[in-house]
């Protein structure tokens, strides 16, 4: 989730605790399935074999190409690299530019800029980059995260495993400096090709919800069908339709009420990044 987000998270965690309160309403979610219409079979026999790593970016040029280097060190290329400018105030722009001309020569990767052209929130820029993706799986990075090296790979060979869930996600190591990022180990398991344990989470075990991280999985690492996203209808820019007020988990929650989705509790797929908040841009 992104910075300002986790903070606001945390005073509504507080709130919630101090007055009894539940994070998840039951009744929006309720009257999300009562909006849609009809919920068809989105896995097929045939594994999904294209990924797309969608960006959102806003302010964190001091970071973004510390995001490109972990998309370009992948063991397993990805397909497509999709990043959104949210009319940045700094020179994000000049260094995804630099960014995709260094992964156009590490391989028959298609990478697409999108500029907004005004400031309109994280998941307006979420949705614009996964409309534009033409692969089959797509993978959330932050711009101030980091991808764990084997992430695509993992991922992949994951979907390839577990043919019931449309959405795999995990935990995530957390870090503030550039040093402590350099001296973390880059690969999501200890032994390349080790096993991932997973926690499939079914649509009826989200009537049980009440809290916010009862379903818990970090954004950035998080993979889920791109048939998925458009069969709940995206990530939801108008807060007052939220099931949650983020609109990372919302959007998970939602994909959740509909399909199985799983979280890996061990294996990280990401590298999360403390302190780096924004004032703006984040998630309106």
């Amino acid at each position: 989730m992104g910075r300002l987000n986790y903070r606001l998270h945390n005073l509504y965690r507080k709130v919630s605790r101090l007055f009894g309160a539940p994070e998840i309403s039951q009744r929006r979610i309720q009257a999300f399935l009562n909006s849609v219409s009809s919920v068809g079979q989105l896995r097929s026999e045939n594994p999904p074999v294209s990924v797309a790593v969608v960006i959102p970016c806003y302010g964190h040029s001091a970071f973004l190409a510390q995001a490109l280097e972990s998309i370009a060190n992948q063991s397993r290329l990805p397909d497509e690299v999709i990043a959104i400018d949210d009319c940045s105030p700094d020179h994000s722009g000049a260094v995804l530019a630099e960014g995709f001309a260094r992964l156009g020569a590490r391989g028959n990767i298609r990478c697409t800029l999108l500029n907004n052209d005004s400031n309109r929130g994280q998941a307006f820029s979420l949705n614009r980059g996964v409309a534009a993706a033409a692969s089959e799986l797509i993978i959330i990075l932050n711009d101030d995260d980091y991808l764990m090296h084997d992430a695509v790979a993992t991922l992949l060979e994951l979907f390839k495993l577990r043919t019931d869930v449309v959405m795999i996600g995990g935990t995530s190591v957390h870090f503030c400096s550039n040093e402590e990022l350099a001296s973390h180990s880059k690969s999501s398991r200890s032994t390349p090709g080790g096993p991932v344990a997973l926690s499939v989470s079914l649509p009826a075990d989200v009537s049980s919800f009440r809290r916010y991280n009862d379903l818990n999985m970090t954004h950035s690492g998080s993979c889920f069908l791109k048939s998925a996203w458009e069969t709940v209808g995206g990530y939801y820019a108008d807060k007052s339709k939220r099931l949650v007020p983020f609109s990372d988990r919302d959007f998970q929650l939602r994909v959740n009420a509909l399909f199985p989705v799983a979280v890996s509790n061990d294996v990280p797929f990401s590298l999360w990044r403390r302190g780096s908040s924004v004032d703006q841009g984040r998630d309106s």
